[in-house]
């Protein structure tokens, strides 16, 4: 039984149409197991969100983590050899989750400095390479975080999880920052496209792309 893990979004519904819509893509399949929980503490306490994502996978043997948004963030930055797919990540949240409106003042979301410093260093993304296994889907018209050249992370994604970028390691979908059950069903597809073509895994064993600084980076298993 494979075990997917599902991170919501900043003050997201971990059980709200993301998740409806990775729920029905998977549906069909008997050896697929779809599950989600509340993560209270996104933008409060980095580390307690890091360790409680831990926790889901070991006590639930999660192998996949779909993060959405801020979600997608933390899927993106955790330390272990599973797949990670990620929906309009937000991969600069030092930056711009304080840019983010309060929904119940209409002013800018406050966030502890203690916490802005911690994403910070997470947001170097120095990984061991094993655990940077990752695909991105985007939506087109997201304005949230991938709205013109400066705020576009699809390039940061193939730089930071596929070196030699010498594959696609995303892919473009209809859809906002919030996408529609069809763009959820396209991107997953071309998702599980790719690790089933297992591209990741050849890269781990081939010496060709020419980055060895990321191969050897394998023995380092300091946390970020």
């Amino acid at each position: 039984m494979k075990t997917i893990l599902y991170i919501h979004g900043f003050n997201g519904n971990p059980k709200g149409g993301t998740f409806d819509g990775i729920v029905n893509f998977y549906k069909d399949r008997k050896d697929c197991s779809v599950i989600s929980f509340p993560f209270p503490k996104l933008h409060t306490d980095a580390e307690e969100t890091q360790k409680q994502i831990e926790d889901c996978i070991e006590k639930y043997h999660a192998g996949t983590l779909i993060g959405a948004s801020l979600g997608g963030f933390y899927t993106l930055c955790c330390q272990k050899p599973v797949e990670k797919i990620v929906i309009n990540p937000c991969m600069r949240p030092s930056v711009e989750i304080p840019l983010l409106k309060d929904r119940e003042t209409g002013l800018p979301v406050k966030i502890d400095e203690a916490v802005l410093k911690i994403w910070k260093e997470m947001e170097r993304y120095e990984l061991p390479f094993k655990y940077r296994n990752a695909f991105g889907i985007f939506g087109k018209d997201d304005t949230t975080f991938h709205f013109d050249e400066n705020h576009n992370y699809r390039p940061l994604l193939t730089e930071k999880y596929l070196p030699c970028g010498k594959e696609k390691t995303s892919v473009m979908v209809e859809g906002k920052h919030s996408l529609e059950a069809d763009s959820i069903y396209a991107g997953l597809a071309a998702a599980e496209k790719y690790f089933e073509e297992k591209i990741f895994e050849s890269l781990i064993k081939s010496e060709s792309c020419g980055h060895q600084a990321f191969l050897s980076s394998d023995t380092s298993e300091s946390r970020i």
